[in-house]
């Protein structure tokens, strides 16, 4: 599947962010905000990371299909702590590989396999996996309803897929609709609501967690450590990168206090 020239500048954003997420400082802030220090790009924390272990109810003998893995998490993490196999997929390369070396050194006891390929168009065959998890995926990429119809048709009808998601609030009049596209992630204005969209691709659900405190709680928490770590932060990546941090999640922030965005997880399984 052909990428627009927009999939192929965010791809490029994403591999770079891999990168620069794996420096000690970024590393120890991840630590600080997280609970892990994988470099990942999603707002998932530890303790969501075991919300979704609990949920899912992995067994070694069972495949999980981490979609957008990025750097392994949160799919090595679950993957250590329940033995199953595991799958990572994503566009970015580097991600990938550095999600390889993690997977080597965690001494992983189900196997693990990354694949660069778009999530709208997998290489598996029909109910491959049993179980699939992806952490702010569809708001970064377009097509929300392609990928949800692709993970209908790798998941076993017994299957279970939780993911993490950020949108625009309901509700909004157009000018906070569009400040709500400008300061989200890129593809944040999905084709529906998720809970339409999940209806019309197959899936039922079973539980939607809000996540939006959470999220906000995240967002200022890096604000807060990105300020302490300010002078090694810019000795290696610049004021120019330092800064455009600093506004993105005091952007979020504000957005998410005016309630023009929301995170939420949704637990779906199979109609």
């Amino acid at each position: 599947m052909l990428l627009s020239d927009t999939e192929i500048e965010q791809r490029e954003r994403f591999a770079g962010f891999y990168q620069r997420n794996q420096l000690p400082v970024m590393q120890r802030i991840e630590r600080s905000v997280c609970g892990c220090d994988f470099g990942g790009t999603s707002w998932t924390t530890r303790a969501e990371a075991d919300v979704v272990l609990g949920a899912l109810e992995l067994k070694p003998d069972q495949k999980l299909l981490d979609l957008g893995a990025g750097s392994g998490w949160p799919g090595l993490y679950l993957a250590a702590q329940s033995g199953c196999d595991l799958t990572l997929v994503d566009l970015p390369p580097q991600g990938l590989a550095i999600a390889a070396r993690r997977a080597a050194q965690e001494k992983l006891t189900g196997a693990v396999r990354v694949l660069v390929a778009d999530a709208r168009d997998l290489p598996f065959g029909n109910s491959a996996f049993d179980a699939i998890t992806h952490s702010d995926l569809l708001c970064c990429l377009p097509s929300e309803a392609a990928v949800l119809a692709e993970c209908r048709r790798l998941l076993g009808n017994g299957g279970r897929m939780i993911f993490s998601v950020i949108s625009v609030s309901s509700g909004l009049n157009e000018l906070e609709e569009a400040r709500a596209r400008e300061i989200g992630p890129l593809f944040i204005a999905s084709e529906a609501s998720y809970p339409q969209m999940l209806q019309e691709t197959g899936w039922k659900s079973n539980h939607v967690t809000d996540l939006t405190e959470q999220f906000s709680d995240s967002a200022s928490k890096f604000l807060k450590y990105d300020q302490e770590n300010r002078d090694e932060f810019i000795k290696l990546l610049g004021e120019e990168v330092w800064q455009w941090r600093q506004n993105k999640n005091a952007g979020l922030v504000e957005a998410i206090g005016e309630g023009l965005i929301r995170r939420e997880l949704f637990d779906v399984s199979p109609q």
